[in-house]
């Protein structure tokens, strides 16, 4: 399953979707998407063109992490330049990694849409992956694609990857 959801998710990663608008932010907010994950071992065990990243993270070394001690590797994450910004202000969100990932606003946190690692960190997916306009077709493609979010109402926004549910953050909008 996690190879035939990564194989469709690379497919639609260059979508665009509705909470997402182009043109720059005008906050400076950005959002890195980070991972190492190592192409040669990812792409033997889930399947070609899932890592094309150079990163050193082996499958097996981020398999050993799907726990709930270690819940994820933590090379997979958002890295934030500022967790809070004005109404009317954006979001600059830009994949540095290897595989696709998705930066999706949740209700609540949750597990993500692929069972093989909601399973071992004993997560059940989120409501929000019902919706295939989020997963796959939300995803934001390796090496350098990205997202704008704009549009957020004032409060606290959770954002997730739908593929890998340890890669959280909140926004606040002031």
């Amino acid at each position: 399953m996690y190879k035939k959801i990564v194989a469709a998710g690379l497919g639609l990663a260059a979508l665009t979707l509705a909470p997402y608008s182009a043109g720059a932010s005008k906050s400076g907010n950005e959002v890195r998407v980070e991972d190492r994950c190592e192409p040669a071992s990812f792409n033997a065990a889930v399947g070609p063109g899932t890592c094309v990243g150079n990163g050193t993270t082996t499958f097996a070394e981020f398999a050993e992490d799907l726990n709930p001690v270690d819940f994820g590797d933590d090379h997979w994450r958002f890295q934030a330049s500022g967790s809070s910004i004005e109404r009317g202000e954006s979001i600059r969100v830009i994949n540095k990694g290897g595989e696709a990932h998705s930066f999706t606003e949740v209700a609540a946190y949750g597990g993500g849409c692929v069972e093989e690692l909601n399973i071992p960190l004993g997560l059940t997916p989120v409501p929000e992956c019902d919706n295939p306009a989020n997963f796959p077709g939300g995803l934001i493609a390796p090496l350098g694609g990205t997202v704008e979010v704009s549009g957020l109402a004032r409060g606290t926004h959770h954002f997730l990857c739908l593929i890998h549910p340890w890669m959280r953050t909140d926004v606040v909008v002031k």
